[in-house]
């Protein structure tokens, strides 16, 4: 901001936006009584789970992206207000939008991982809407402030491994699982589902290798919908709890077009879906919780269908519905 530009700290701080606008309204049909319920009947507080949006595509940019993903929040929310919910779903609460400007992104990760761990006091299970992939490190820095000494398993649904050393720009959306292990090397445990491997340079696919990340690629998928079963099993049984994150790129062309980076191949949304619930079904056996999920690189700008963020709203009414 102009006038701050002289106290950079301040204006850094000044960059970030909390805010809680978004109106929940929807179609009515009193006609069919009181089983008509719809996503925005269940918007209230004094339920166990919560919406948080991250708007910001300041790691977008920084990654010679699509720009458009600042949009992503409140786009995926008007896809879920007319959604169809069981009747007496217990309540969500939407928290509103943390907004990224003037390319504050360190500032907003922060201001997102101190949110959350703010917020994990009072909800079982957060669902943050992105933003860019630069989204993930905030989830899982407030993950790690909120569960000091807990082995996180960390879940990416994802075309890409966003394992990209830090550059000039610093961080970006290319980098946050770089950046997770950075924070704790020692118990970093990445697996990534759906990876294109035209998608990833060597350069990334050597530091996985390096770095014991298990990888099952979209092509695997492909072959057999059950390729990554074993591999979710064994990396939520060895960690205490579990952190997902879905960047909707992850999705075929025709599926998911409102993405920075579109995939030619993708993995369909029938395996995504049937992934998600398999997550979530094996860490209630094992009673390993999922407090964060996050769905990211929604870019309405290029959604003219709204097909896009109609799947991403699928996508967020499935996780809030998962025991």
């Amino acid at each position: 901001m102009i006038e701050l530009a002289n106290d950079p700290v301040r204006a850094k701080l000044m960059s970030i936006l909390h805010s809680h606008d978004f109106v929940w309204a929807g179609r009515e049909d009193p006609e069919d009584g009181k089983l008509a319920t719809r996503f925005h009947h269940a918007i209230a507080k004094g339920g166990t789970r919560a919406l948080l949006g991250f708007a910001c595509e300041a790691g977008v940019i920084r990654n010679k992206g699509r720009g458009g993903a600042f949009q992503g929040p409140e786009a995926i929310r008007r896809a879920l207000c007319n959604l169809a919910v069981p009747p007496r779903m217990a309540p969500v609460t939407d928290l509103g939008d943390i907004a990224v400007f003037d390319n504050a992104l360190e500032a907003g990760q922060t201001h997102l991982s101190i949110t959350l761990d703010k917020e994990l006091r009072n909800y079982k299970r957060i669902v943050v809407l992105g933003g860019g992939h630069e989204t993930a490190f905030g989830s899982f820095s407030g993950l790690k402030l909120h569960y000091p000494g807990k082995k996180i398993a960390i879940i990416n649904l994802d075309a890409h491994l966003d394992l990209r050393a830090l550059g000039k720009a610093g961080p970006s959306s290319g980098t946050p699982f770089f950046q997770m292990r950075e924070l704790d090397p020692l118990r970093f445990d990445y697996l990534c589902i759906g990876a294109a491997t035209e998608s990833n340079t060597p350069a990334l696919f050597q530091r996985a290798h390096e770095w014991n990340v298990d990888i099952v690629s979209d092509t695997d998928l492909q072959n057999d919908p059950g390729a990554a079963d074993q591999a979710i099993s064994k990396i939520i049984a060895r960690n205490d709890l579990v952190y997902l994150t879905i960047d909707l790129d992850v999705l075929p062309h025709y599926q998911m077009p409102g993405v920075s980076a579109p995939a030619a191949r993708g993995v369909s949304l029938q395996n995504i879906e049937r992934l998600v619930d398999l997550t979530f079904s094996i860490s209630a056996q094992q009673n390993k919780p999922v407090p964060v999920a996050d769905l990211v690189e929604l870019a309405p700008l290029y959604d003219a269908s709204g097909m896009s963020a109609k799947t991403a709203a699928i996508l967020a009414r499935k996780i809030l519905l998962c025991s």
